[in-house]
């Protein structure tokens, strides 16, 4: 009887740490070296990342966002990273919350699974952690011709720029720190998707 109960008990703290270990690699790896091999060029953020608000009318503190013209080429590898970093300042002066966070994407109203990846800054960049989220699409996941929208969306959960709330949310720029006053961080846009339709 002693004995299993040995064996019990060993089992049971084995899985424990088996389990513990397996919930940590993906984001403590620091960034997976295959990212660095994709092109810049193929990440689905560009026409967000080069694109820019604009003050339609001028004057009026009214603004929209101008997406860059980006075409991707569907034969090719496809990619979706976005991150988020925060600084001492950040976070002394409430301009935006401490971890958790987290991203979302979806393309077609369908939501993209997305894995994360954590690395230090250097001290140079003020930032504490940097965290990615990324997706990779296969040659051939995008048809050239046919309709893709992207959304992407950063959500938080702890309070910031006085809310008060602590709950998953997204992301809202209520002073205008970093877009204008009252941005919510969820954005939107087709994708052009060009190149030979793979059979």
């Amino acid at each position: 009887m002693e004995r299993k109960k040995k064996i019990t008990r060993f089992a049971m703290v084995t899985t424990l740490v088996v389990l513990i270990f397996c919930m940590f690699p993906t984001v403590l790896a620091g960034t997976p070296p295959f990212i660095k091999e994709l092109p810049g060029d193929n990440n689905l953020r560009a026409p967000w990342l080069f694109g820019e608000f604009i003050e339609d009318p001028p004057g009026s503190g009214e603004y929209y966002y101008s997406y860059a013209e980006w075409e991707y080429d569907s034969t090719e590898e496809l990619y979706f990273r976005m991150g988020w970093g925060l600084s001492e300042e950040e976070l002394e002066n409430d301009w935006a919350p401490k971890n958790p966070w987290k991203y979302k994407l979806f393309i077609n109203d369908e939501e993209i699974n997305l894995q994360r990846y954590d690395v230090k800054a250097d001290k140079a960049s003020g930032s504490l952690k940097i965290s990615y989220w990324y997706h990779i699409f296969e040659p051939g996941y995008f048809i050239a011709g046919e309709e893709y929208i992207l959304r992407f969306e950063f959500w938080v959960r702890r309070p910031y720029q006085g809310d008060g709330l602590n709950h998953w949310r997204i992301w809202v720029d209520y002073w205008g720190i970093y877009f204008p006053a009252g941005t919510e961080f969820s954005f939107e846009y087709e994708l052009n998707i060009d190149g030979l339709i793979m059979n």
